[in-house]
């Protein structure tokens, strides 16, 4: 039992001369320590510092749902039978069809070239109303360079690259207990979110109701073509009821400034000292606090290689 008590001493006493040890290796390396700390910190300020503030500007818009085909009873599986889809919109909810087109190349393709986009931030004053900390924007003139337009210059691929950073920018989404949809976007610009969202919405709202009146219409030539050939009184007044509401669907949809959707708040240009990012504050404290881990570890480093030195024979 003693022989037990006496040999957890001497452990206890190794653990607190390796903690000692450790202790004096950094206190020995503290200027190398000091060094890495300065230099990381000092290279992450300036990054901060380059680095101009995000703004988001957002809008949430409140989704109407049109339960036509709830309406068509027996007739629907009369319309599909003949081909004829009687779906319309209301079966995808307008968050949904914004994000379908949002990840569709050939309509981005279609609105990045239609509203000048690529000009847009290609243009040399496209930065003009960055906004960065403390009003310097010195280290953002010597890092940054802008396009130049010549024989190497590929469109395509700048709307392609363009592309990738709207989906990265616009963000659409639904609130489950409200279903209100929040389409937002983020820029450096802080005067250019609200144009993107206005833009966007106005160019897929577009696209989205001509293909649904191009549905209605098929719709309502085939119940014009039963109407016709129809011949109980019943039959012809469901049949009129079912064009009735069709077309009520029809002026409802091209009532609305968004697809399916009434406007409970207009995107506006964010307050200038409401930025998104970046937290410039919390890059520097992690950076601090990173660099003395970087600063630890490479005097350990430096100890291990010297101690391995010293130890090798001499031949």
């Amino acid at each position: 039992m003693s022989n037990n008590l006496q040999e957890n001493s001497h452990y206890i006493e190794e653990d607190e001369i390796d903690l000692r040890e450790l202790w004096q290796t950094i206190l020995k390396g503290k200027k190398i320590i000091a060094i890495v700390t300065s230099v990381v910190v000092s290279l992450t300020f300036v990054y901060a510092l380059k680095t101009p503030n995000s703004y988001k500007s957002e809008t949430v818009l409140i989704p109407v749902s049109e339960d036509s085909g709830a309406s068509l009873g027996g007739l629907g599986g009369l319309a599909a039978m003949a081909g004829v889809s009687l779906g319309g919109g209301g079966s995808m909810t307008p968050d949904v069809a914004f994000t379908t087109l949002l990840n569709d190349y050939t309509f981005m393709k279609n609105f990045i070239i239609k509203n000048k986009i690529v000009e847009h931030y290609d243009s040399p004053t496209a930065d003009e109303n960055y906004v960065f900390a403390l009003g310097f924007r010195g280290f953002y003139d010597i890092f940054h360079s802008p396009i130049e337009i010549d024989e190497d210059y590929n469109f395509d691929k700048r709307v392609f690259d363009t592309i990738k950073v709207l989906k990265k920018k616009i963000s659409i989404s639904s609130d489950k207990k409200t279903a209100l949809i929040n389409v937002s976007f983020t820029d450096e610009d802080r005067t250019y979110p609200p144009l993107i969202i206005e833009m966007f919405l106005k160019d897929a709202s577009k696209y989205l109701v001509s293909n649904n009146l191009r549905i209605i219409d098929n719709k309502l030539n085939y119940f014009s073509r039963e109407m016709n050939n129809a011949d109980g009184f019943e039959l012809r007044q469901s049949l009129s009821s079912m064009i009735s509401k069709i077309l009520q669907d029809k002026v409802m949809m091209k009532s609305k400034v968004y697809y399916q959707c009434d406007v409970l708040t207009e995107p506006s240009e964010a307050y200038i000292k409401d930025k998104s990012k970046p937290k410039r504050g919390l890059i520097l404290v992690v950076s601090f606090i990173t660099s003395i881990i970087l600063g630890i570890f490479l005097v350990f480093f430096l100890e291990f290689i010297k101690g391995t030195k010293e130890e090798e024979p001499t031949v």
